[in-house]
């Protein structure tokens, strides 16, 4: 085995975008390099190069190896086969992990230098990583993650509701630290009328949490006012209790359930609208008394399962229709998740008595047999699931939801199958090779529905803004996980 690192990548002059995203990208492909654990990288070049392949240098520091003795110590490096790498600053980078430029040179760099991909070393040593500080780093993320979206004038996108509002809510419980959750109320009490506003909003199940926790119904009040109503939100046409299509929606006055002819022709239906339907109806039960909100969202759930869910293969797919799934798409990885976080939403309110129950927990084991099938060697999922890994890259955001998911559902009692527990420690320790300065990399970025499986293939990876929330929700559900399997 090859035990020398074999890139050496030295610390730039000052923070910048490139730099960070080439470090990022050398580390999502497993290239060794020295760090510290604190993930400070060497100032100056060592005494010995021997070993090294590639020397990675920025560009606002090139004055300093021009002088000798660095230059002539690199000359010597490029006379015996050595490349310097010196990444370009004006390399256009648009803010995602691999942005086609800088991916595209970073692997040039690996392919000329002859780098090993996956090196048994740099996995290892990221493996290895101080877990303690890395928790205590994502710990207090939440009030940054939640600027960052109000920034962007997304207040209630999927980073919210899937990652930053459930991070907070359950660190405050997991810790006994109810400050940890004092951002999620904040956030709530300042941006709840932008709940609704587009049709991917979620996280509607903290409104009623706020409430209980703050005595302040105002949020919660605006919710069931957004959902009820002839036209409740997501006001999508229904089709046998499934919200089909995702841009047509039901016009006021027309009735969602007798949707037009042209809309039964093209009935669909995707995962997104699983997690909708499943963070928001199950709760408005529970906050006005009124069933028929839980029974609506448990009929999505049956149905939906039937049009996604693929049985040969074990997964669900991320376009279906009433006949199943739609081939011309994929088991997108993310997608897959979305289901099984709506269908975690629906557990965690639904009463334990409710004659569906078995039904939904049944789900959960048949998807677990096709999730065992595709957990690559290292413990991770892809971006299309079932896709060759030569032609998929791993996801840590596929990866951090079943890992969460799966946790949950193994310590709540939904599904208790004895290859969860070895299947997420795996996965664990898979998930903390993609992770450097406390972030998430390789996180696949959202998209939306398409009959065009290369569609899915294609899309970029990030560093993802709500990374940190990501991974501490992962390890809060399997700390609880490992206390019932014990």
């Amino acid at each position: 085995m090859i035990s020398n690192p074999e890139l050496l990548i030295l610390a730039p002059a000052a923070p910048d975008k490139v730099y960070t995203d080439c470090i990022r990208t050398f580390v999502d492909c497993g290239v060794w390099f020295p760090f510290e654990a604190d993930y400070t990288l060497p100032q100056e070049l060592p005494s010995d190069l021997s070993g090294f392949r590639c020397i990675m240098i920025d560009r606002a520091r090139r004055a300093a190896f021009e002088t000798e003795p660095a230059a002539g110590r690199l000359r010597t490096f490029e006379r015996i086969g050595g490349q310097v790498y010196w990444p370009d600053p004006t390399m256009p980078c648009g803010g995602t992990l691999g942005d086609a430029t800088v991916r595209h040179n970073v692997l040039r760099a690996i392919h000329t230098a002859g780098l090993t991909t996956d090196h048994p070393a740099m996995l290892e040593k990221l493996r290895g990583m101080n877990e303690a500080a890395l928790i205590a780093a994502c710990k207090h993320a939440a009030a940054d993650e939640f600027a960052q979206y109000v920034r962007m004038n997304a207040a209630f996108v999927d980073p919210i509701g899937m990652w930053a509002l459930p991070a907070a809510v359950e660190a405050a419980e997991f810790f006994r630290e109810p400050a940890l959750a004092e951002p999620a109320w904040a956030h709530i009490a300042a941006h709840y009328r932008a709940f609704g506003t587009r049709f991917d909003s979620h996280g509607a199940r903290y409104f009623l949490h706020y409430a209980e926790r703050t005595g302040d119904r105002a949020p919660l009040d605006h919710v069931i006012r957004v959902c009820s109503g002839p036209n409740p939100w997501p006001r999508h046409w229904r089709v046998d209790g499934v919200y089909v299509n995702c841009d047509l929606t039901a016009p006021d006055g027309c009735n969602p359930d007798d949707p037009p002819s042209a809309v039964l022709r093209n009935a669909w239906t995707w995962p997104e609208n699983m997690l909708l339907v499943g963070e928001t109806y199950p709760m408005l039960t529970r906050a006005t008394g009124n069933p028929a909100f839980l029974e609506a969202a448990v009929r999505h759930v049956l149905g939906a399962h039937r049009w996604l869910f693929d049985p040969p293969t074990g997964l669900y797919w991320h376009v279906g229709r009433p006949t199943g799934p739609d081939k011309r798409s994929a088991p997108w990885g993310r997608g897959d998740t979305h289901f099984l976080w709506g269908l975690r939403a629906v557990l965690d309110q639904m009463p334990d008595a409710h004659p569906r129950r078995a039904d939904l927990c049944r789900m959960l084991q048949l998807n677990l047999e096709g999730l065992l099938r595709v957990q690559d060697r290292f413990g991770l999922w892809h971006n299309v699931l079932d896709a060759d890994p030569a032609d998929s890259r791993p996801c840590s955001s596929a990866t951090s939801q079943v890992l969460r998911l799966y946790a949950r559902a193994y310590y709540k009692g939904w599904c208790r199958d004895p290859r969860i527990p070895p299947m997420l420690e795996k996965a664990w320790l898979g998930l903390k090779t993609k992770i450097w300065e406390n972030r998430l990399l390789s996180y696949c970025v959202g998209t939306s529905y398409s009959l065009s499986r290369q569609c899915y293939l294609a899309r970029p990876h990030d560093s993802f803004r709500a990374c940190r929330s990501a991974i501490l929700h992962a390890w809060i559900e399997l700390q609880r996980m490992r206390a019932v399997a014990a």
